[in-house]
């Protein structure tokens, strides 16, 4: 059965760098899961560890990701597409994120990538982004944003207090294959302030893998959220300046 299914395991770095008055990079270990919306029932039924309709150390909780947990993510995902294009994906939707471990799942970055028809061509890449400690989400809706081409908008959530609002973002990304990547700027005036990149490689699912999974890596979504602490009390030490959050931001609020 796991032969068959397209959604797979990726595992790489993520390296952020900040330029300017206060300099600042790092470099972490990242763990993702590229979950394919129509196999979630077959992935997470493969361990019995990992479950899409229980506790289970790993699981595949609906709240966690975008939309009303009433409605099947995909559909949220669609919906949300048509609201913002005018048309509706009618293609697979692909999800690329760290999934609940152990109880905690946070991700400060989530990819849905929505396929043609064939299953080959991403016609829209949605981008979810959400911030700590205020636990507000964004999400945006970029036409062809998997194509290796450069994409540009404006910020609109206020992730880091390190950062001001005044912002654009450069976005660059692949279609998931043997390896994935994503290069994230953040722009000001035209300069760059700020990178982020992403480099993963694929592993094939079957139940072997996330057994493997869930013992080398138990802790990964928790070191997500440690590392933006940590992160940011480096920043602190080193002066860097600190920017209010601006209550007018449209966001919503993760429950």
């Amino acid at each position: 059965m796991s032969a068959a299914l397209t959604s797979a395991l990726y595992d790489g770095v993520v390296q952020h760098r900040r330029f300017g008055s206060a300099p600042h990079r790092f470099r972490y270990g990242l763990n993702l899961l590229y979950l394919d919306l129509a196999e979630v029932d077959e992935v997470f039924d493969l361990h019995p560890l990992w479950s899409a309709t229980r506790p289970a150390p790993v699981r595949f909780r609906r709240d966690d990701y975008l939309g009303d947990p009433a409605f099947p993510l995909d559909t949220s995902v669609r919906d949300l597409v048509e609201r913002e294009q005018g048309a509706r994906p009618t293609g697979p939707v692909r999800l690329l994120a760290t999934v609940r471990t152990l109880g905690w799942c946070f991700n400060p970055i989530m990819l849905y990538y929505c396929f043609d028809p064939s299953g080959q061509t991403v016609e829209t890449l949605v981008v979810q982004v959400t911030n700590t400690p205020w636990g507000e989400t964004h999400t945006y809706v970029v036409a062809d944003g998997a194509d290796g081409h450069r994409h540009e908008f404006d910020k609109a959530l206020h992730v880091s207090p390190f950062m001001p609002m005044d912002q654009r973002y450069s976005l660059r990304a692949s279609v998931p294959a043997d390896r994935a990547y994503i290069h994230l700027e953040n722009r000001r005036d035209g300069a760059r302030v700020f990178d982020a990149h992403l480099l993963v490689r694929r592993t094939e699912i079957d139940r072997r893998a996330l057994g493997s999974r869930l013992v080398r890596h138990p802790l990964s979504s928790m070191k997500i959220s440690a590392a933006i602490y940590w992160e940011a009390l480096r920043l602190w030490r080193r002066g860097a300046p600190y920017h209010r959050h601006p209550k007018h931001v449209d966001v919503e609020v993760v429950r």
